[in-house]
């Protein structure tokens, strides 16, 4: 692509902290004469439809502020080395002659059409400065497209130098209704210009742009996105009846999607980036249990704001009804029962197992998550782990502080999971043994017959599988309230490259009609921030305690929490192999170099609304600080 077509693309990456010009009333303007050379458009007898290479469109409601908010966040070499230029109006005279960019209102709506399969053609529709429409024809020679009345090509400005070298982009005048309506059409290629120059004039133009910036990807894009991953998962290893199951809630779900947008919006110390799904309908599951009806004046869950302060991921949600996850829970528990009987386990058992698992799982109503890991323990111990790569202790202690806890909160009596989960063990492990006698009857059976070994090796192990896991039932600590379920889920690995043998710890606790789970191999730590969930006498490092806690009480959401990218790392972490532990090390360094160690806290939140001909919408708000932006292009600058 041309530098030129670098303009729009630069305006893109508008993200900081540049106040808006504050602007006083301005009078209504009546209704200009349109100039006698420019003809009036004709009306279209049906609305314009996109182009048909249409990737996506670009909007920016002032180019100028974006601009400017640009240039404070980028560094100066980068933004110069994409932009060419600290100033716009620098970088579109090169796109367009010194003439045509002296017309253009850069603090008024820039929209970019993005054609091709990549996207690298591009058409700018800019706006024309009000003072400067009536005499349009007194500074260029215009001449009308015969199959686009209304549509003027600028040959040349009346004063140009014949010998001047003439500009990369081609442009044309659309005059559009009204004196203020007038827009700028430019591109590469004359073609593209008549292609889109009608939707972005009649269409998009007219659209109300509610943002700073917004990028609209067309159903057509999303259409192609699905096939795509269709395609994908059809050349994949065939995963059985869950994996035809995931890709098919996966194609559901983005049928369902009529419209997708991405938009920014930045005020005086932060930028919301936004992203919003618009849904024809909710036929798949998961647009049922994704989007459901949410109250409007909805607060979070109480729970969530007991999470531990050193939580690193917090995530909460008011859930979906019972009735809107019937669909996905049918589907899950219908797929999970076709691959346990393939692997043949038994058929009775397995519908109790499938029952009492029905009793438990998407049932409905608000959740809570939250997790997290001591970063300081972590890289202490990855320190020492590189100073002595070969010493077993120091690769065990490094994996072990890598291994985070999770906890989760349900409003639901705790006896009800802590009857149901002991019931699950019991009819798994029956499920389990079962299959183990079978497998071995089988092979006795087939002894001294040629090709007679049973397929998943005896046992009941599967080739896939590296390891096995013991669920114990252990004594629960008196720390934790009476009645506290704690489970030991002892695995042992079975092939070489298996993580060692390990134990992971499952808490179910009660608070009242609240249930808490906890779950991490640490079981001091888990238990420490159970406590903190618990007791009221913690309540200085629970969530609710920290800085900042405030911003994440919005109402009226469906969902909603924090994140940091040092805390996603760490949760991402694993130290099973030493390769592994390698790749941690590496990854934790180029974190650390970053401005703000990727430790500044990101908050977000999610809204849904249903609305009444069945359609839906669903909003996704991220509030980025300066630290957390720079933090985020110097690590992609990597």
């Amino acid at each position: 692509m041309k530098r030129a077509a670098l303009f729009p693309i630069a305006l893109l990456a508008a993200c900081a902290n540049a106040p808006a010009p504050q602007r006083g009333p301005v009078a209504p303007l009546p209704p200009a004469p349109r100039p006698a050379v420019v003809a009036a458009a004709v009306a279209a007898a049906q609305p314009a439809t996109a182009p048909a290479e249409l990737m996506f469109v670009l909007r920016i409601a002032n180019p100028q502020r974006t601009w400017a908010n640009a240039a404070q966040i980028l560094p100066s070499s980068l933004f110069v080395f994409a932009a060419g230029s600290t100033e716009p109006t620098s970088v579109l005279e090169r796109a367009v002659g010194s003439a045509l960019a002296g017309v253009v209102d850069l603090a008024r709506p820039l929209d970019v059409a993005f054609l091709g399969t990549t996207g690298a053609r591009a058409v700018a529709s800019l706006s024309v400065a009000e003072q400067d429409v009536p005499r349009l024809a007194d500074r260029f020679v215009l001449k009308e497209l015969g199959e686009h009345p209304g549509l003027l090509r600028v040959e040349r400005a009346h004063d140009a130098d014949p010998d001047e070298e003439a500009p990369p982009w081609v442009c044309a005048f659309d005059p559009g209704e009204r004196r203020d309506g007038a827009r700028l059409l430019c591109g590469e290629d004359v073609e593209d210009i008549e292609a889109a120059a009608a939707y972005l004039v009649q269409v998009v133009a007219r659209e109300p742009l509610d943002t700073d910036a917004r990028i609209e990807i067309p159903e057509r894009l999303l259409r192609k996105a699905m096939e795509e991953t269709g395609n994908a998962s059809e050349a994949g290893d065939d995963d059985g009846r869950s994996g035809a199951l995931g890709k098919a809630l996966g194609e559901g779900f983005l049928r369902d999607i009529e419209r997708m947008s991405v938009d920014l919006t930045w005020g005086p110390a932060d930028v919301e980036v936004g992203l919003t799904l618009r849904f024809a309908g909710r036929r798949s599951p998961l647009t049922l249990a994704f989007v459901p009806a949410a109250a409007p004046d909805a607060a979070p869950p109480p729970a969530f704001f007991r999470l531990p302060a050193d939580t690193a991921v917090a995530f909460h949600t008011q859930g979906a009804s019972r009735a809107e996850l019937t669909p996905l829970r049918e589907a899950i528990a219908g797929a999970l029962r076709d691959d346990m009987l393939e692997d043949r386990y038994d058929a009775p058992r397995l519908e109790r197992f499938l029952d009492r698992l029905d009793d438990l799982a998407f049932t409905g109503g608000p959740l809570v998550v939250g997790a997290g890991a001591n970063g300081a323990a972590a890289a202490k111990a990855l320190a020492a782990y590189q100073g002595d790569k070969r010493a077993p202790r120091a690769q065990k202690t490094a994996r072990l502080a890598l291994k985070g806890w999770m906890l989760a909160a349900v409003e639901e009596p705790a006896q009800t999971w802590i009857t149901g989960v002991q019931e699950l063990l019991r009819l798994g492990e029956e499920l389990d043994e079962l299959k183990t006698g079978a497998a071995a009857g089988s092979a006795a059976r087939a002894a001294g017959k040629p090709g007679g070994a049973p397929k998943d090796g005896g046992a009941g192990k599967r080739d896939e599988d590296k390891q096995r896991t013991t669920p114990v039932i252990a004594r629960a600590p008196a720390a934790l309230p009476a009645g506290t379920l704690h489970v030991e889920l002892r695995s042992k690995p079975l092939t070489k490259d298996a993580p060692p043998a390990h134990t992971t710890h499952l808490y179910i606790v009660p608070a009242g009609q609240r249930t808490w789970l906890g779950l991490s191999e640490d079981d001091a730590a888990l238990v420490d921030r159970l406590r903190v969930a618990v007791e009221p006498g913690r309540d200085d490092r629970t969530l609710g305690a920290a800085p900042g806690a405030d911003a994440l009480r919005q109402r009226g959401t469906l969902a909603g929490g924090l994140f940091s990218m040092a805390g996603l790392a760490l949760l991402a972490a694993n130290g099973d192999t030493p390769e592994a532990l390698d790749k941690v090390v590496e990854d934790f360094a180029k974190l650390a170099a970053l401005p703000a160690r990727g430790e500044i806290a990101i908050p977000f939140a999610v809204a849904s609304e249903v609305l009444g001909s069945g359609a839906a919408r669903l909003d996704v708000r991220v509030r980025l600080t300066r630290a957390a932006i720079q933090d985020a292009i110097a690590l992609l600058a990597r």
